[in-house]
């Protein structure tokens, strides 16, 4: 008897402590959200312009890094690809043969 109400105590504190964790992150986001409300918008949407600018740029400066390597990297030739592909056969029919 004392060996199930043991068990049925650990129960209990376990369901109490995942429920005081659910219950806390469940409360606490709203609480974060209010807090961001009341500051100034003003700030925000300047704050979001200087950030969408840079975003930006920053976009711009990839994709001229990005034509710049496009053009001098030539990829791989002919031969290249035809000696790793036999290459792969080899290896591949070997591993296939010894297992």
């Amino acid at each position: 008897m004392l060996k199930l109400n043991w068990k049925k105590g650990m129960a209990a504190v376990l369901a109490g402590i995942m429920s005081f964790g659910v219950l806390s992150t469940t409360l606490a986001v709203p609480a974060e959200a209010a807090a961001h409300h009341y500051e100034d918008s003003n700030w925000h949407s300047h704050h979001d312009r200087q950030v969408e600018k840079q975003r930006h740029e920053a976009h711009e400066r990839l994709e001229r890094e990005h034509r710049r390597t496009e053009k001098s990297s030539k990829g791989h030739s002919t031969g290249e690809v035809t000696t790793a592909a036999i290459l792969g056969a080899v290896v591949g029919a070997v591993i296939a043969k010894n297992t």
